[in-house]
C-alpha cells in the first residue's frame, strides 16, 4: 500500500476536500439541540464527529472501489473516469483501505456507543449499512432510484439527529416530538441536499445507464429532473420560513430565503445544460452557499 498509497491518491479516493461540510452538518446538529432542550455534551459530539468523518472517507473509498469492479462500461467509466483505472491503482489495495478505515472508524464510534446506549448503536448500524450497501452487493442502493432519497436522509438529517441524541444523552430523554421537530428544522438542507444529488446523477445519466445504475434521474429523464430539481430549490430555500410560523426556529434563520435568487442564478446553466464539467460545479457552488449560512444562522439565533 506505501507504494501506491501518497496524498494525492489518498486526496482524490477519499474525497476529502468535502470534509468542511460535515462539520456544518454537526453545527445545526448542536444548535438544535441547544436552542430546543438546552444542553449539549461536546465530548459525546466530539466522538461522533471523529466518527462520521472517518466513516465519510471509508465511504467514499468504497464507493471507487465498487463501481470500479461493478463498470459495465470497462473501457470508459472504469479505465478513463474512476480513479482506480485513471490512475492505474491496486483494485484490492483499493478495497483494503476502505476496509481499513471501516475499522478505523469503529474505534470512537465504540467508545461513543459506550458513553451512550442502544439507540445510538442502532443509529451507527443504521449508518454503516447505508455506507457500506451504497455501492456493495448486487443491487446497490446508488443504482435504484432511491439513492438521490437515501443520501440526502442520511446525511442532511440522520446525521443531526445522531448529534441532538449524543448533545443529550442522560440528561434529556429522545422524543418523538425532538424527532419531528429536528426533522422540519433539517428539512431545508434535506431538499437542497436532494436536489444536489439529483443534479449529480443527471449529469451522469448516460454514463449511469451505460454501467446499469438506474437513479431517479433516469426514470424522470433530464426536463423531468431538471423540474424536479428547481421545485425543490425553492421549496428548501423557502422552509425556513415555515419553521418560523411553527416558532421552531430562531428568528435569524429566515434570512436565509434570501439566497433563493442567488442559488437559481447560480444553476441558471445547469437548468439549461446538464453537463458534470461544464454547469455541475455552478450548482456545488450555489448549495455549498445555503449548506454554510443556514447553520451558521440557526447558530446566530441560538447563541448570539
Amino acid at each position: 500500500m506505501r507504494r501506491w498509497l501518497n496524498w494525492p491518491v489518498f486526496y482524490e479516493l477519499t474525497e476529502i476536500y468535502t470534509a468542511p461540510l460535515n462539520i456544518m452538518w454537526f453545527v445545526l446538529g448542536v444548535a438544535i439541540a441547544q436552542y430546543h432542550l438546552g444542553v449539549v455534551n461536546w465530548v459525546n459530539v466530539g466522538l461522533c464527529l471523529v466518527t462520521v468523518f472517518i466513516f465519510d472517507l471509508a465511504v467514499n473509498v468504497s464507493d471507487n472501489y465498487f463501481d470500479y469492479q461493478h463498470a459495465s462500461d470497462r473501457e470508459g467509466y472504469a479505465q478513463k473516469v474512476n480513479p482506480i483505472g485513471r490512475l492505474n491503482l491496486p483494485a484490492r489495495g483499493v478495497g483494503q483501505l476502505a476496509m481499513a478505515l471501516y475499522v478505523i472508524a469503529l474505534l470512537p464510534g465504540a467508545w461513543l456507543v459506550l458513553r451512550t446506549g442502544w439507540l445510538v448503536f442502532l443509529l451507527g448500524v443504521c449508518g454503516y449499512l447505508i455506507g457500506i450497501f451504497y455501492t456493495a452487493g448486487p443491487r446497490p442502493i446508488n443504482a435504484t432510484p432511491l439513492c438521490e432519497t437515501v443520501v440526502a436522509l442520511s446525511i442532511a438529517f440522520l446525521i443531526q439527529l445522531t448529534c441532538v441524541v449524543v448533545s443529550t444523552y442522560g440528561v434529556q430523554p429522545l422524543t418523538w416530538s425532538t424527532v419531528g421537530v429536528t426533522f422540519l428544522l433539517c428539512l431545508p438542507l434535506t431538499l437542497i441536499f436532494f436536489t444536489l444529488q439529483l443534479a449529480n446523477n443527471t449529469a451522469d445519466r448516460e454514463e449511469d445507464i451505460l454501467n446499469h445504475r438506474y437513479t431517479l434521474a433516469y426514470y424522470l429523464g433530464k426536463v423531468g429532473a431538471v423540474r424536479l430539481i428547481q421545485a425543490f430549490l425553492v421549496i428548501g430555500s423557502l422552509w425556513p420560513l415555515v419553521n418560523l410560523v411553527l416558532g421552531i426556529a430562531p428568528l435569524s434563520t429566515g434570512w436565509v430565503a434570501l439566497l433563493l435568487p442567488v442559488m437559481w442564478l447560480g444553476m441558471r446553466p445547469f437548468f439549461k445544460v446538464q453537463d458534470k464539467r461544464r454547469t455541475f460545479m455552478s450548482t456545488v457552488k450555489s448549495a455549498s452557499l445555503f449548506f454554510l449560512a443556514y447553520p451558521l444562522l440557526f447558530v446566530a439565533g441560538t447563541w448570539l
